[in-house]
C-alpha cells in the first residue's frame, strides 16, 4: 500500500460530512444565518461566460479589502478562505522540526497545517475559563525560544468567544520579534476590535480574515491576509495564482459595496445574542461572554439532553466531545429571531414521563419470561408456571431477571453459580440479537409517543442491558422519542431497583418538572417514591389482577392503568386537577 509522508500518516485530519442534512436551522458551524447582502445575489445572477471561461483579476477586490481595512493594497493577499491564508503562512515560514505555539482550545486547522509541514505543536492549556493564560504562554516562549517559529492566536477565539486583550498581545509581541505572529480575526468584525494597526509597527504580524462569518459568504470560500509588503510578496510565491474563483471575487466586491447591510445584520445578531443568552441562563446553563457570532454554553450533565432536544426539533448545534475542558459544552451560532423562537420552544420546560420497559412498553412474555422458564428448566428439568414467576416478582427485590431466576432455582433446591445462570439466560434471551428477544412485541404505538413528546419529556429507566434496550426500541422505531435511556449498564452494582439511583440520574440529566415513573412491579413503585417521582402502576400483559393493583397501591402507587395505551386517562386527570 502506498503510504503518505510520515508527518501525514501520524496525524488526525479534519473531516467534514459529504452530504447536506436537511436541518431546519443549522447553527453548528458559525455560518451567518441571515445570508449575504441582496446585492451579492443580484451581482452573481448577472454573471456571463467571461466569469467562467477566463481567469480572474483580483485588483478591484484587493483594493476594496484594503479600503475596508484602511491599509494599502500592497498589504493584502486574497485567499481561498481563511483556511488557505493560514496554510500559506505556515507553508511559507515553518521548517520541519520547528514548532507552532497555540492554545489547547482553539481553531484546529493551524495545528493540522503545521503537522503536514513536519512541525511540532505546543499547546498552552486554559487554567481559567476562558481567560487567556498569558503567564504560561510567555513561559513557553522563553523556554522553547529556539524551537518556536509560529504563534497562532485567534481573536475572538473559536470556540470560546473571548478576545485577546491588547495588553496581553503587546507582551507576547515584545517576546516574539523573531517569530511569525499569526492573528486569526475571522470573527473580528463582530467584536469591533482588530489588531491590523500593528502591521505598521511589527514586520512579523499576519492578520487573517474571512468573508464567511460576517458577510455570509462561507460557501464562496473567500479570505485574505493583511501584512507588510515584503511578507505579502513572499506569500504570493506560495499561494496558487488563481485560487479564488471569479464568483467568490465578485461576491466579495459586492459585499464590500454594501457594508451597511452587514452593519444592520451585526446589530441584529448582537441583539439576538443577548436574548438567547438570557434564555439559556434561565435554564441554569453557564453562558460565556462572546465577542463572536456564537455562544459557548456549559450545560453540565444536561448537555446531551439539550443536544437531543434540539436535534429532534431539527436544529443542529455543536456538541463537544467528552474528556476535555469543553465536555458538556454546546457552541450555538446566533440564529435569526425565528430561530431563537424555535430554540425556546424546543427547550421549553415540560413535565417528564419516565418508563420501565418490560411489561410497560414491551411485552416480554415470550422473551424475558420465556428465558426464565427455559433457564429454570435447563437446570431442573422441570417446567415453572407464569404464576410462580409473577408471585416471585411481586415479592420485590427481584427486579433483575437473573436474580429472579437464581431465586427460583434456589427455592426449588438447585444451587449453581450466578455467572453460569447469566450465561445460560443470555444465550437463550439475547444470543447476539438472535435469541428470544426477537419474539417481543410493542405495547405502544409510535403515534402515542409522538403525541406525548409534544407536551412531555420522555425517558426510560429499565433493568435491561443497554444493547437489549436499544435493540427493542430500534425494532419498533421508538429510539428517538426517549432521552436519556438509563439501563443496568449505567447503574453501579447493587444500586438497581428498588434503589432510586437510576431515576435520580434522569432528574440530574434533564430539564423538566413533575417527574412521573411508569412501572409494573413493586420495585418500580418503591424506586419512584424514593426518587420523589409520582408513581403509576402499569399492569403487565401477564397479570391484570385486582391483587396486583392492590399490591402496587399498597407500595405507594399514585394510580394504576391497565395498559400504557391508557396513559392519557391519567394525564388528563392530572391536567384537570391542575386546572
Amino acid at each position: 500500500m502506498l503510504k503518505p509522508k510520515k508527518s501525514i500518516e501520524k496525524m488526525t485530519g479534519y473531516f467534514v460530512p459529504m452530504y447536506e442534512k436537511d436541518w431546519d436551522i443549522k447553527i453548528d458551524s458559525n455560518e451567518n444565518n441571515y445570508g449575504p447582502s441582496p446585492n451579492v445575489i443580484d451581482k452573481l445572477s448577472k454573471c456571463n461566460y467571461k466569469n467562467i471561461s477566463f481567469y480572474p483579476f483580483y485588483g478591484e477586490l484587493s483594493q476594496k479589502i484594503a479600503d475596508f481595512n484602511n491599509v494599502k493594497i500592497d498589504n493584502i493577499k486574497v485567499t481561498n478562505g481563511a483556511d488557505e491564508a493560514i496554510q500559506a503562512i505556515i507553508q511559507t515560514y515553518l521548517e520541519t522540526g520547528e514548532s507552532l505555539l497555540t492554545l489547547d482550545i482553539s481553531f484546529e486547522m493551524p495545528v493540522i497545517y503545521a503537522q503536514i509541514q513536519g512541525g511540532n505543536i505546543i499547546k498552552v492549556p486554559f487554567k481559567e475559563k476562558w481567560k487567556f493564560p498569558l503567564d504560561d504562554f510567555i513561559t513557553e516562549l522563553k523556554e522553547q525560544k529556539e524551537n518556536i517559529k509560529i504563534i497562532y492566536l485567534a481573536s475572538p477565539n473559536n470556540p470560546t468567544g473571548n478576545l485577546i486583550e491588547e495588553t496581553d498581545l503587546n507582551i507576547i509581541l515584545e517576546n516574539s520579534k523573531d517569530k511569525v505572529v499569526l492573528i486569526d480575526e475571522t470573527y473580528a468584525n463582530y467584536a469591533g476590535k482588530s489588531y491590523k494597526k500593528y502591521i505598521e509597527k511589527y514586520n512579523n504580524i499576519f492578520i487573517v480574515r474571512s468573508f464567511s462569518k460576517d458577510f455570509a459568504l462561507a460557501g464562496m470560500r473567500l479570505g485574505y491576509i493583511i501584512s507588510n509588503t515584503e511578507n505579502i510578496i513572499n506569500l504570493k510565491k506560495v499561494v496558487s495564482p488563481f485560487s479564488v474563483n471569479s464568483y467568490a471575487m465578485l461576491a466579495g466586491i459586492s459585499a464590500l459595496e454594501d457594508v451597511e447591510y452587514f452593519e444592520k445584520i451585526r446589530a441584529e445578531i448582537n441583539e439576538s445574542k443577548i436574548e438567547l443568552k438570557t434564555f439559556l441562563e434561565s435554564l441554569n446553563a453557564i453562558v460565556y461572554d462572546s465577542y463572536a457570532n456564537f455562544l459557548l454554553v456549559d450545560f453540565k450533565n444536561k448537555a446531551d439532553f439539550v443536544y437531543n432536544k434540539l436535534k429532534n426539533a431539527n436544529i443542529s448545534v455543536k456538541l463537544f466531545k467528552k474528556g476535555s475542558l469543553l465536555e458538556n459544552h454546546l457552541r450555538i451560532t446566533i440564529p435569526t429571531k425565528e430561530g431563537i423562537t424555535r430554540i425556546k420552544e424546543a427547550l421549553k420546560i415540560k413535565p417528564s414521563l419516565v418508563f420501565d420497559m418490560d411489561g410497560v412498553l414491551i411485552d416480554a412474555r415470550n422473551s424475558y419470561r420465556a428465558a426464565i422458564e427455559k433457564t429454570y428448566e435447563h437446570y431442573t428439568g422441570k417446567a415453572i408456571s407464569q404464576k410462580e414467576i409473577q408471585d416471585a416478582k411481586n415479592l420485590g427485590g427481584l427486579n433483575n431477571d437473573w436474580d429472579l431466576t437464581k431465586y427460583l432455582l434456589e427455592k426449588s433446591g438447585f444451587t449453581t453459580s450466578y455467572d453460569d445462570i447469566v450465561n445460560v439466560f443470555q444465550e437463550i434471551y439475547w444470543k447476539d440479537g438472535q435469541g428470544l428477544i426477537n419474539k417481543e412485541t410493542a405495547l405502544f404505538n409510535t403515534e402515542l409517543l409522538s403525541d406525548l413528546a409534544k407536551n412531555y419529556n420522555l425517558s426510560i429507566f429499565t433493568g435491561r442491558l443497554k444493547a437489549e434496550a436499544i435493540f427493542a426500541l430500534e425494532k419498533f422505531n421508538a429510539t428517538n422519542y426517549f432521552y436519556p435511556i438509563i439501563t443496568t449498564d449505567d447503574i453501579p452494582q447493587g444500586m438497581g431497583k428498588p434503589n432510586p439511583y437510576g431515576l435520580k440520574v434522569i432528574k440530574d440529566m434533564t430539564i423538566g418538572d413533575n417527574y412521573t415513573y411508569f412501572g409494573d412491579t413493586t420495585d418500580d413503585i418503591l424506586a419512584a417514591k424514593s426518587a420523589g417521582y409520582k408513581a403509576i402502576g402499569v399492569l403487565p400483559p401477564q397479570d391484570k389482577s385486582q391483587e396486583l393493583i392492590d399490591l402496587l397501591k399498597n407500595k405507594g402507587a399514585d394510580n394504576t392503568i391497565n395498559s400504557i395505551t391508557d396513559i392519557n386517562t391519567i394525564l388528563e386527570k392530572k391536567n384537570e386537577a391542575v386546572c
